[in-house]
């Protein structure tokens, strides 16, 4: 059906373009959307270590942070009982003090007795203030009754910028 069968007056046949639409998009730079990411890993596997996985985060005033962050555990192998474990992830600033006292922890009191014990969770962090905070990190430390005998911490972040 063509435009003009629409109504009269209301829609012209040439009033609506290609080109109009996609001027027009919604784009983030339109919203005043950015955004960064980034990811590390690291072979976590001496006991009570902090590791600054993540180091120079500029968090924009207002804000999101919004980190994923997996601790892939292997501890007891041929049937040793393996180790008591937590292991927490930190928003820092540049005194490594955490930021609003947020951490994440997971993988509390499993005692595995064979295998990987492969644990997820994620944290947020809205930047409220009028200002970027500098020289932030993500650390992350892991505790354990025993050792581990292989282990892998991953992070991954996105930071989106809403303002």
């Amino acid at each position: 059906m063509a435009l003009s069968t629409i109504s009269v007056n209301l829609i012209a046949d040439s009033s609506i373009t290609t080109a109009k639409i996609a001027d027009d998009a919604i784009t983030s730079a339109k919203l005043g959307l950015t955004f960064s990411s980034g990811s590390a890993t690291q072979d976590g596997t001496v006991n009570n270590t902090t590791y600054d996985m993540v180091t120079g985060l500029t968090i924009p005033a207002k804000a999101l942070l919004i980190v994923n962050f997996s601790f892939d555990a292997k501890s007891g192998e041929n049937g040793t009982p393996g180790s008591n474990s937590t292991c927490a992830v930190h928003i820092t600033n540049s005194s490594n003090t955490p930021v609003d006292s947020l951490s994440g922890s997971f993988m509390t009191n499993e005692n595995p007795k064979v295998g990987y014990r492969n644990t997820t969770n994620t944290l947020s962090y809205f930047n409220e203030t009028g200002s970027a905070l500098t020289n932030h990190k993500i650390r992350t430390q892991q505790y354990a009754d025993g050792d581990f005998n292989s282990s892998l911490i991953t992070v991954k972040y996105k930071i989106i910028g809403l303002g």
